[in-house]
């Protein structure tokens, strides 16, 4: 792949200026109508409509540094706003659409946006001072009817560009705002590990609701002057469809599984591929070597939080490692310390903890969690992790995973991998749950794959090869789905809640 020499933007809006002077009538999005019909968006018809929204937004009285709620589906249309949201000075706030009042109300409330831009009608439950606009329908409450007027001035490195929440799978939601800078640093940094470049077209099938498709599938690929194919969300036969056309695809292992399960998803339709990942959760080893002999290619795990945007990757030369989240980009410090934040040696698992220009500085109106940051400027990531001696990451799991029985440390992934190489397991999950004996109990699910039947004491009795007896499960389930966030992400608290009373004694 070649790149273009272009200068290095400051800003997302930088960025498309950069790509919209230098090749306007490239395309920058592509997306099916209705009619199944391609249409193609350029360059420079992207620029010139985000120009006129981010007019259309001053004249609705955002200011620059006002947050605007976004809650839309998929399209074109809705990136385009994205952009132009930046474009005004103000700070983009992506809510699920699929998220019921309720749920979104969350969002809105701490967040404190001044609008709130849908297409579900008029809110009547909105304070009185966030304003409530449609985006293309046509309506008399449409953004796109007002009247435009000048443009706002550019936004600065230092200006805020998003604001998303963290999934809020142990409790309430917190806020990471992000500035251009933070996003900039880690999708520059990120492009030139990937080498991605103008020639490349990506299939984007993730939500944009989250860093993993907003970011990555959007922000880096129009840095680079890429395009952008833009399916609604993930579906297979749209998705085998145009994978012939794409060099880029970007999924979630609930994807790739999915993906496994069809015939059809060979070498030959992924003949174009020349680079394909994954992220949001780990990749089993036996299902990276599936999609290695299907796609031709090996998938390239990499590791990022929403606080921080992505941390790690695997190269993408062949010398990936099965299992590891790889090495930290040139942007990114990484260490691994014990619980007095003393760093450790390779091969030592501790805290995964990070510092660099793509991390946030705080939590949004949580200053109580400030505890996350050491006083020299480390985020403490909540991972737990090891490196080792070439500077590649381990993780082992979650620092509120992490199961204590009978006094002894056990790490959830050490035994999930071992469970998920054993025959007919697709997926394994491990967690603790009270135990009166040892404080907690070791407790493990399966999800079998679609043909194959599980024999509960075969894998007893297999894990009892492998493991030391206090790392072994005192009970194995077998589920036909776990529970999971919007991203794919197992709800281990879920579980744990589930299943709180499962060595209670009874009188």
């Amino acid at each position: 792949m070649t790149r273009s020499k272009t200068a290095t933007p400051k800003t997302l809006i930088e960025a498309l200026e950069i790509q919209a002077r230098e090749r306007p009538e490239a395309p920058a999005f592509i997306e099916t109508n209705e009619r199944g019909r391609d249409e193609v968006t350029t360059y420079g018809d992207s620029l010139q409509k985000v120009e006129e929204i981010a007019a259309r937004l001053k004249s609705a009285g955002v200011q620059p540094g006002d947050r605007v709620a976004v809650r839309l589906s998929k399209s074109v249309a809705s990136m385009l706003l994205f952009f132009a949201v930046t474009r005004a000075g103000a700070v983009y706030v992506p809510i699920n659409p699929d998220f019921t009042e309720r749920e979104s109300s969350v969002l809105i409330e701490d967040s404190m946006p001044v609008l709130l831009i849908d297409n579900r009608g008029c809110n009547t439950s909105l304070p009185h001072e966030i304003r409530n606009f449609s985006f293309g329908t046509n309506q008399p409450n449409d953004l796109l009817a007002i009247e435009p007027t000048s443009l706002p001035p550019s936004p600065d490195a230092q200006s805020g560009a998003t604001m998303l929440f963290t999934s809020g799978t142990t409790g309430r939601p917190k806020g990471a705002p992000l500035t251009h800078e933070n996003l900039l640093s880690n999708v520059l940094a990120l492009a030139d590990a990937w080498g991605v470049s103008h020639e490349d077209r990506l299939l984007h099938v993730l939500p944009v609701f989250h860093g993993h498709g907003l970011f990555l599938g959007i922000a880096m690929m129009i840095v680079r002057g890429a395009t952008v194919r833009l399916l609604p969300k993930y579906e297979a036969e749209a998705t085998l469809r145009y994978l012939p056309e794409a060099t880029v695809f970007m999924a979630v292992p609930a994807i790739y599984t999915r993906l496994l399960e069809h015939k059809e998803f060979t070498q030959k339709v992924c003949r174009k591929l020349r680079l394909a990942t994954s992220g949001s959760a780990p990749l089993s080893p036996e299902v990276f070597e599936a999609l290695r002999l299907r796609m031709g290619i090996p998938v390239v795990e990499r590791y990022g939080l929403t606080e921080t945007c992505i941390l790690t990757t695997n190269p993408i030369d062949g010398s990936a490692r099965v299992g590891s989240v790889g090495r930290p980009l040139s942007c990114v410090e990484l260490r691994i310390t014990n619980d007095e934040n003393v760093a450790l040696e390779s091969g030592q698992a501790g805290r995964v903890q990070v510092r660099g220009p793509s991390v946030i500085e705080g939590y949004w109106r949580r200053p109580e969690l400030k505890e996350d940051w050491t006083l020299d400027g480390w985020f403490d990531t909540g991972d737990l992790g090891q490196k080792d001696e070439d500077g590649y990451l381990w993780l082992v799991g979650r620092k509120k995973d992490l199961i204590i029985t009978g006094g002894f440390n056990v790490y959830p992934r050490e035994i999930e991998i071992e469970l998920e190489a054993l025959e007919g397991v697709a997926e394994a999950v491990v967690f603790g749950v009270p135990h009166p004996d040892f404080g907690e109990g070791v407790m493990a699910a399966v999800r079998p794959e679609s043909d194959k039947m599980v024999n509960l004491k075969s894998l007893e009795s297999a894990l009892g090869e492998k493991l030391a007896r206090y790392k072994r499960p005192k009970r194995i389930i077998i589920l036909e789905e776990f529970p999971r966030n919007q991203m794919g992400k197992v709800l281990k608290t879920d579980l744990r809640k589930s299943y709180a009373n499962e060595f209670a004694k009874t009188p």
